[in-house]
Order: C-alpha cells, then sequence, then structure tokens
C-alpha cells in the first residue's frame, strides 16, 4: 500500500510539472545571434567596415520581458509576445514606439531556434550562450544593470557615485561569473569600462581618450567627466593589482575592493 502511495504522489508531482509549463518557456533563456540587429527596426545587420554581421544577445523572461545586450554595447529592454499559434515571436522596444519585430519560428531546438524575418526567405539563427549567465546568476538582469540606464536628468553627486559604484560591482560579478565558469579569458567590450587593461595593470585615461559607447552612460559629458573622477579614485585606492597567480581571480577581488569604496 505504501508503494502505490508513493507512486501516486510521483505521477502528481509529474502532472505538476507539466500543468507548470508555459507557452514560449523554450525560449526562456539566453540566446546569441550574429543574423539579426536588434539595433534596427527591420532587423537586417547593417554593412560594417571589417564586414562582420551584427551581433547580439537576448535574454528572455517569463512575464514578456526581453533584454538585449548588442555588439556596439548598448543595453536594450523590449517586451516579448508569442503568438496564439507559438509560430510568431513579437519583439517591441519599451523606450521607443518602434514597430514590432517579427520573428517568424523556423525550428526549435534545446540549444538553438531559427526564425524568418518579414518579406525573407533567409533563415536567421539564434544559438544558447552562457557568455553572461552562470546557474541562477544572469548578469543581463534588469536588476543588475540599473547603472546602463541613461537618466533625462543631471544626477546628483550621490546618485551619481552610486551609478559608478554599480557599474564596478557588475565588473566584479563578470569576473566572478567567468572564474566559476572555469574561462580562461575575458572580453572587455562587455563591461563598457573607461578604464583599459594591460598586461599586470589598468590604466585610466584622459577623458578625450574615453569610449562614445562609455561617455554616452551618462546625461551629458558634463557628467560623465565628473563620473570618471569616481573611477580614477576608485583605482587610486588599489596602488596596486593583488598578488594572484591567476590574473581573473586578481581582477575579481580589485573590482570588489574598488565597489567596496562606494559602500563607506
Amino acid at each position: 500500500m505504501k508503494r502505490i502511495q508513493t507512486l501516486v504522489v510521483l505521477m502528481l508531482s509529474v502532472a505538476g510539472l507539466v500543468s507548470c509549463s508555459q507557452p514560449g518557456d523554450q525560449f526562456v533563456k539566453s540566446w546569441k545571434t550574429t543574423d539579426i540587429d536588434i539595433e534596427t527596426v527591420s532587423g537586417l545587420p547593417t554593412d560594417t567596415i571589417d564586414g562582420l554581421p551584427a551581433e547580439s544577445y537576448l535574454n528572455f523572461y517569463r512575464g514578456g520581458r526581453v533584454v538585449c545586450y548588442t555588439r556596439q554595447g548598448n543595453y536594450r529592454m523590449f517586451d516579448w509576445e508569442l503568438s496564439a499559434d507559438e509560430q510568431t515571436i513579437y519583439l517591441k522596444r519599451q523606450a521607443l514606439a518602434l514597430p514590432n519585430l517579427q520573428l517568424k519560428v523556423h525550428t526549435v531546438f534545446p540549444n538553438y531556434w531559427s526564425a524568418k524575418l518579414p518579406g525573407l526567405d533567409s533563415v536567421r539563427l539564434f544559438k544558447y550562450t552562457t557568455v553572461f549567465t552562470y546557474e541562477d546568476y544572469d548578469l543581463l538582469d534588469p536588476k543588475h544593470n540599473n547603472w546602463r540606464l541613461k537618466s533625462d536628468h543631471r544626477l546628483s553627486e550621490a546618485e551619481l557615485k552610486a551609478k559608478v559604484g554599480q557599474h564596478i560591482q557588475y565588473v566584479a560579478d563578470y569576473f566572478d561569473v567567468v572564474i566559476k565558469r572555469e574561462q580562461k579569458y575575458f572580453e572587455p567590450r562587455f563591461l563598457n569600462l573607461p578604464s583599459r587593461f594591460y598586461q599586470g595593470a589598468i590604466g585610466v585615461p584622459a577623458f578625450e581618450g574615453t569610449k562614445p559607447e562609455w561617455r554616452r552612460l551618462f546625461y551629458d559629458d558634463t557628467e560623465a567627466r565628473k563620473a570618471l573622477k569616481y573611477y580614477e579614485a576608485a583605482f587610486r585606492s588599489l596602488r596596486s593589482l593583488p598578488p594572484e597567480k591567476d590574473m581573473l581571480k586578481g581582477l575579481r577581488r580589485s573590482f570588489s575592493k574598488m565597489s567596496e569604496t562606494f559602500k563607506e
């Protein structure tokens, strides 16, 4: 009798798992595409000098939110919706009233899916990626990216300092994810810092030497110049990089220490 009861419980548990599955759950992952440029209304990659296609990373979430990180270093938020027949994904930019980007689902597999853009016969591919994730930690989650949001007004000193502190904490978290994934390298373009990485050193250039992608995080250049002083102060607080044999662990420790200076 006890074995029968156990079997019933297991059967009910499986039924519960099945019932919790929602339309579109197969897309609730992190994806990379080099075939679609999320920055454009049409989704078609724009021509580039080096001939490389556009590159976008998308994380779909339950509840209709999707975020996108692009090759240009921009972080975008969209609403997403799956059609009733589960054959079309609609992406709509939240900040701007852009027309929906319609992705006609072509194939769906656990680690990749493909779609067609309106009016095109060619198939565009999305591949599962863990670049910004590790187990339950998601670096593209909106709650970790408030520092990326450009304000519509000039921030106060306290707000600006908090923004820079959040950015530096994000970098520490990025290195933590890279280390846990046992990845032997990191990609500075994912960090959007005003600093530059050298062999065994980190340098902060003069404002004129900072990248436009970083300056666009701020209300204007005046605010960006003030922010740069906070970055410089954080780097000066280190004096030198921690003596770690593993460079990535040294960088994680360095940015963790710098982030602490914004909590004092």
